[in-house]
């Protein structure tokens, strides 16, 4: 089974669209701010696509969350899931 697939990343999938949703951006407007097609928001949500550091760090610049704050709350529900 991939990685994709582990309790962390599915934690971390919903930290990331919990964090465009507290920023009220859909995901074609995430998409339009990124320069890519909505499917790319679609498919990273469902936990279809890995992303890179990279990839985090301009998704969280354009969500308005430093990549450390991010981190954190990644972090927090990791350990409040027991993981």
């Amino acid at each position: 089974m991939s990685n994709i697939y582990e309790p962390g990343y599915k934690i971390f999938v919903e930290c990331l669209r919990d964090l465009r949703a507290q920023s009220r951006m859909t995901q074609q407007e995430l998409a339009a701010s990124l320069n890519c097609p909505q499917s790319y928001i679609s498919k990273y949500e469902q936990g279809q696509k890995r992303l890179d550091i990279v990839e985090i760090r301009r998704i969280c610049t354009v969500l308005g969350v430093s990549l450390t704050e991010f981190a954190s709350e990644y972090e927090t529900r990791l350990k409040e899931g027991g993981l």
